[in-house]
């Protein structure tokens, strides 16, 4: 009789193996991508962080900036309207208790400009680095799914190959025992 159900064991020890083999693969290899994920997710979390750090302090320059240049214009308007030759006023502007020369003043609306390109040119480092949160999202989610149907699957081959196995559960009927 162990002739019989040798052939139908060795299904189910196969079984077991290959289901227990399947979930020890799958758990490696997944841990394997999260550790190649871990680093590349700090990178793209602190290319963002400081981008929106600096934008951040480009946003705060700019408008000191365009603070001393709407002092500067409203006292320029001032001395057009009243025609006074004051020495004070036509030395510079004082704002948050620093005196601005009307040169200075001059060069901070040139620097305005470039403040503002570079503004834009962070807005798109954040933009880039939000597309490469993205792209590593997607990847989490087909390797969380890849991993999941590769789980059950190997779940399921070793509950079947186990259970058969103790069971000895006769999967292929023995046309031997059959009446003629």
């Amino acid at each position: 009789m162990p002739s019989t159900r040798a052939p139908a064991m060795r299904i189910y020890k196969i079984c077991a193996l290959l289901g227990t083999l399947v979930i020890m693969l799958d758990i490696g290899l997944s841990l394997q991508r999260i550790q190649s994920f871990e680093s590349s997710v700090a990178e793209v979390f602190e290319s963002q962080v400081r981008a929106q750090m600096e934008i951040d302090g480009l946003q705060q320059e700019i408008s000191h900036i365009d603070k001393v240049r709407e002092q500067a214009d409203t006292q320029i308007e001032d001395q057009a309207s009243e025609k006074a030759t004051d020495r004070k006023a036509q030395e510079g502007t004082t704002v948050d208790n620093i005196d601005y020369t009307p040169y200075e003043v001059e060069r901070l609306r040139n620097e305005l400009r470039n403040l503002k390109l570079l503004m834009q040119e962070k807005k798109l480092d954040l933009v880039e680095s939000g597309s490469e949160k993205k792209y590593i999202m997607n990847e989490v989610r087909a390797l969380f799914f890849l991993s999941l149907i590769f789980l059950v699957i190997g779940t399921l081959l070793a509950a079947f190959g186990y259970l058969a196995w103790y069971f000895k559960i006769e999967l292929f009927e023995d046309r031997r025992k059959r009446p003629r």
